[in-house]
This record gives structure tokens, sequence and C-alpha cells, in this order.
């Protein structure tokens, strides 16, 4: 019953509401709202990226935004330096892979703080260098006037481009969750003692999420580039992998539609909030604390928990009834 509803679900639901929301969006919002919506969009498939090694493998990394880099300043650097958009973007999103698996192969034998502090080290290599390789990247002026694909600031455009990618990375998702690969790695993050003795290959598959999780992050690099249409090195900071990992602890660890959610919020709760001015921050914090104590499975298992009990609840006055 578990495959036809997945076949179902990725088959007919997921392109039947990417197809909704294309025509929909642009006839409710604005310019600007729908800008937000792209820049969301982006981040959403940064959130599927991390998800993949924090939520499916139980794993700590704070090396996405140095991956988000990667993808987007060799798409940006090759674009400028005159080669065709559709090779730079596979450049950019293989550059990102590539440092992905040079990342995760030594780092096999740290787990938890060890692993965290040993990622957490290479975004603040990644940003430095993004600063001080100013010939190369700009520095802190970054750079502008990145060919792209020529949609840079037209809001209606990007949504149709990057609609399609999100389906696509969920879609991705999803399809792993519910795969056998999908199933041995949730193994060995519940129990790796138990996964490595059933003959559960530990160090590939964590070398394998490591190379997911930069490759949805170069994507994210390269929509992000032609979106914009200007680079700067304060947008990959290290601190904004802290807002990837919120992202998905909010939404729900280990989810697929979590990490959509938590991205979703993170993005646009603050523009709700932003007529309080510099309270927002701290309401959202404070939002995002009583989430994460009162819900351990983010919003996502709390909307699932309450389901399951509404339906129980109908079910029994239906009995009660006849």
């Amino acid at each position: 019953m578990r495959r036809p509803r997945i076949v179902l679900r990725l088959g007919v639901v997921l392109p039947a509401v990417t197809v909704l929301l294309a025509v929909v969006l642009p006839l409710l919002l604005g310019d600007y709202y729908l800008h937000i919506v792209n820049v969301t969009l982006v981040n959403v498939l940064l959130a599927l990226g991390l998800n993949f090694i924090v939520g499916f493998g139980g794993q700590i990394s704070l090396a996405q935004s140095a991956f988000f880099a990667i993808g987007a300043y060799v798409f940006a650097l090759l674009q400028m330096a005159g080669l065709p958009t559709l090779p730079a973007a596979l450049a950019g999103v293989a550059a990102a892979a590539s440092v992905g698996f040079a990342l995760g192969a030594p780092t096999l034998r740290l787990q938890g703080h060890y692993l965290a502090l040993a990622t957490l080290g290479f975004g603040l290599i990644v940003e430095e260098l993004l600063t001080n390789l100013s010939d190369l990247t700009g520095g802190g002026d970054g750079l502008i006037s990145i060919p792209g694909i020529g949609l840079a600031g037209q809001t209606r455009p990007m949504l149709y481009v990057l609609l399609p990618l999100v389906a696509v990375g969920y879609g991705v998702s999803e399809a792993f969750v519910h795969s056998p690969l999908g199933m041995r790695v949730r193994a060995f993050r519940d129990d790796a003692m138990a996964a490595q003795a059933a003959g559960v290959g530990i160090r590939a598959l964590k070398v394998m999420l490591f190379v997911v999780s930069a490759t949805y992050a170069g994507v994210a690099g390269v929509a992000y580039v032609c979106l914009m249409g200007y680079l700067a090195p304060n947008v990959f900071s290290w601190q904004s992998t802290f807002a990837y990992l919120s992202m998905i602890i909010v939404g729900g660890l280990g989810s697929s539609l979590g990490a959509v959610v938590g991205a979703i919020l993170y993005i646009f709760v603050p523009e709700l909030l932003r007529f309080l001015q510099e309270a927002y921050f701290a309401i959202f914090g404070l939002a995002v604390i009583v989430i994460v104590v009162l819900s351990p499975d983010g919003l996502v298992g709390l909307g699932r928990r309450l389901w399951h009990r509404l339906t129980r609840r109908v079910a029994r006055r239906s009995v009660a009834l006849s």
C-alpha cells in the first residue's frame, strides 16, 4: 500500500501542486512578495539538502552555507569568464558536490559536536577566502553584473524556474526516505552499531549524505545567482548555517515537508512581523523556542498528532451515533 501512495504523491499530487502555485501565486501577490517567495524557494533547497545529513543521517553539519557559496561563486565566475549558462551551472553544482565529498571523507570518524566543529571550521575558512581573495571573488564588495539566465529582478519568470527545481528536490527527498537506501540511513541514525552489525556500510552512507547535501546547496547557489544577479560574501557567512538548521528543526527533523514548512516560516514570519521593527527578532526567537520545547519533532510532527487525534474523535463519534 505504501508504494502506490508514494507514486501518487510524487507523480500526481506534487506536479499538480507545483502548477497550481505557479498559476495562483502571481495572481495573489505583488512583485515584492513574489521576490520573497523566490528567496524562500532557494532556502527550501538549502533546508532540504541539510535535512539529508541532520534529519535523515543524524549527523551535525554546519557547512551548508559553505557549499552554498561554492556553487554560487563557481557558477558566477565561470559565467563571467564567458562559459555558457548550462555548463557553468553544472560545474557549480559539481564543484559543491566534490567539496562535499572532500569534506565528508576525512570526517568519517567524527560525530556529534566534533563533527559540528570540523564543519564549522570549514565554513569559516570558506568565508575568509571569499572576503580575502578579492582578485577572484571581489572581496567584501562581491561580484556584480553576473549574466545568470538573464532573469535577475524578474520575479514571475524566476518563480517558474524555481518552483520546478524545488519540486524535483522535494520529490528526490521523499523518494529517498521511502527507498531501501533511505531505510539503511535511518537505521544507522537510530543505532549505528546495530546497523553496522547488520551489514550496513556506514562509511559510504555518511559520505553520500555529505555529497547529496552539498549538491542541493550547489543548486541553490546557482539559483541564487540567477535570482539576484550579484553576489556578496555576507550572504554566505557561517552564521547562515544556523538559520538553515533552525528551519529543519522547527519544521521537523527527518521530514521533507518539515524542511519546506520551516523555510517558509523562517522567511515569511519575520516579513509579516516587520512592522514591529526591532522587536520582531525577539518575538520570532521566542516562537522558535516554544515550538522546539512543546514539539521536539517540529510543526509537522505536531500537525500529524493533532490530525490523528481529530480523526480518532470523529471516528468515535460516528461509531457512537451509529
